[in-house]
């Protein structure tokens, strides 16, 4: 008798467990994510993956916030587009959900237009006479915040945009339509999309150069670019990686090094986060503005453009910086990018201001610079790093981040 109660019991642990796995659901990022996708809130923050393998998993009846924020922005459900811009959605099994009294594949509930992200004003000052904004989408009257940045609203520039950057980082929902960069209201009447264009970076190095110098520089191969600060490919879903897309977490960026030395630290620094399984705080900056010889051959600064009264905005920084930190371990590192691919050895020697740290270092072998894209970079030490960028927030750090 106690053989055959031993058996029924282990039949329904089995069975309990049987449904228990089939009642869960699964969703994964390139196959059950809509493209013109909701804002996915879940626990009160970004829905992320969850699993190692890049999936989402919730349990029978868990729920997730989708939401479609912004004027005349509403849910869609399969073909059918609600009244509604915020809907629960509960797991019912698979990759099928229970919303607003209909079952479908969680991949059928859209927005009927890209959800709308905004740049809002904290009042907190930071370098100069910057001010901090955090950008994200608001649902509910909650604003859930995707990266925070320094702007000073007078030269149009981002001194630095923070951002946490998490082993699951290394997921994103692919196939998506590349965006526009978006103004907001952060830049008065300057119309950023204009400043971007090659004839306008022309014109404007020809101003500040002389007559012709345009055309030494700008080619169809050798451009300033919209430098993304905070990298589209750190986040994952649709309406996340769409809120990186504001010129506020821009910097010109020459696109030798966007593409070349920019792009394969980003990249590393995924894998890199991924492998130690533990979140970090990114911090990506500009510092410097640099300098091109004119038709005389004395160096001058380059900017994009110039405000009402003539003064110069937009500027074209020397550096482009990531400042990497282990909020657990208390460990950092910072990674620089001279943003010019037309400086000679001498001058490099000059502008590199620390000893680099990665150089034949084997625990940086994971970071691999680009040699061919004309541009350089390096490694610093946090604490010889603050000593040249010294308007961070400052940092708790006991080691150096490998």
């Amino acid at each position: 008798m106690t053989v055959v109660f031993g058996h029924v019991l282990a039949f329904s642990l089995i069975f309990n467990l049987i449904c228990f796995i089939k009642s869960e659901c699964v969703l994964k990022i390139n196959e059950d994510l809509a493209k013109i996708g909701p804002v996915y809130i879940r626990d009160n923050d970004y829905m992320d993956p969850n699993n190692a393998d890049g999936t989402i998993t919730f349990d029978k009846a868990d729920t997730v916030t989708v939401a479609c924020p912004g004027t005349n922005r509403w849910v869609v459900l399969g073909k059918d587009t609600t009244s509604s811009d915020v809907l629960e959605a509960a797991c019912v099994t698979g990759n099928t959900f229970r919303v607003d009294g209909k079952v479908l594949p969680f991949e059928d509930i859209s927005c009927n237009s890209q959800p709308y992200f905004t740049a809002e004003e904290t009042r907190e000052k930071c370098h100069g006479q910057g001010i901090k904004y955090r950008v994200g989408y608001k649902v509910r009257n909650t604003f859930y915040e995707l990266y925070e940045a320094c702007f000073d609203k007078y030269r149009l520039h981002t001194h630095y945009v923070e951002h946490p950057l998490t082993p699951m980082s290394r997921f994103m929902q692919t196939g998506l339509k590349r965006p526009a960069f978006i103004e907001g209201n952060l830049f008065g009447k300057v119309k950023m999309n204009q400043l971007y264009k090659m004839t306008h970076q022309k014109t404007q190095l020809d101003a500040i150069l002389g007559p012709g110098m345009g055309e030494e520089y700008i080619t169809h191969k050798q451009f300033l670019t919209r430098g993304h600060l905070a990298a589209r490919a750190d986040y994952t879903t649709s309406a996340e990686t769409r809120g990186t897309f504001h010129y506020v977490n821009t910097a010109p960026q020459w696109m030798r090094g966007n593409a070349g030395d920019w792009a394969a630290l980003e990249e590393a620094l995924r894998r890199r986060v991924q492998s130690r399984g533990s979140d970090v705080l990114v911090v990506t900056g500009t510092h410097g503005v640099m300098t091109l010889p004119d038709s005389k051959g004395r160096m001058q600064e380059v900017y994009l453009s110039e405000d009402v009264n003539n003064n110069l905005i937009v500027p074209v920084p020397m550096y482009f910086y990531k400042l990497v930190y282990d909020t657990k371990d208390k460990t950092a590192a910072a990674f620089i990018s001279i943003n010019s691919s037309f400086y000679n050895a001498t001058t490099i020697n000059r502008l590199a201001f620390c000893e680099d740290t990665c150089d034949g270092n084997p625990q940086y072998s994971w970071l691999k610079w680009r040699s061919n894209d004309g541009t350089f970079s390096f490694c610093c030490d946090y604490h010889d790093f603050i000593q040249e960028i010294d308007y961070l927030p400052k940092r708790e750090v006991r080691g150096r981040f490998f």
